[in-house]
């Protein structure tokens, strides 16, 4: 048996000793006809490819007039919280979910338990939405003025010793 080309791994040895294969015959020309021109497009039943460059939002969902929408992942009680905040389940049947129910969710990690990890579409009204808002904006004021005046607005510490000391008050 005679080689030309080293072996790749994967492909047998060429072997030039043996009669090639007969050609195969040739097909007629493929005319059009009266009833199908030539450059009809016929239509694939080949799915459509997915985005293989990196660029698709895999946490993308279409948006809802008059609300707000969030992905919360279902760790550290965040599910029990948002629903606190007003914040309830999207079930349309329209977006793609990973999940068996009826509340769309998502694969987006591994919890450290080795458990995978869900995200889940939640969205509250818009009105509930900017109250939340305004609340948090207020907080932030508070603690704004209170860094600028030198002054503890938890009221833990007396007015005349709270330069060089200072309170830290941790949201939930």
């Amino acid at each position: 048996m005679e080689m030309d080309a080293p072996r790749r791994r994967g492909r047998p040895p060429v072997n030039r000793t043996e009669a090639a294969p007969a050609a195969a015959p040739e097909a007629a020309p493929v005319t059009a006809t009266a009833e199908e021109p030539a450059d009809s497009a016929k239509p694939t039943r080949r799915r459509k490819r997915g985005d293989v460059a990196g660029m698709s939002l895999k946490l993308a969902a279409p948006a809802r007039e008059g609300y707000v929408r969030r992905w919360f992942n279902d760790s550290n009680n965040r599910i029990a919280e948002a629903g606190e905040l007003a914040y309830d389940h999207v079930k349309d049947p329209s977006i793609q979910s990973s999940g068996s129910d009826s509340r769309i969710s998502r694969l987006v990690g591994t919890k450290a338990n080795g458990e995978p990890l869900r995200s889940y579409l939640m969205e509250t009204p818009l009105e509930e939405y900017e109250r939340g808002t305004a609340d948090r904006e207020e907080f932030n004021r508070r603690v704004d003025e209170a860094i600028t005046t030198g002054s503890d607005f938890t009221g833990q510490m007396p007015q005349s010793e709270t330069y060089g000391r200072g309170s830290i008050q941790r949201d939930r």
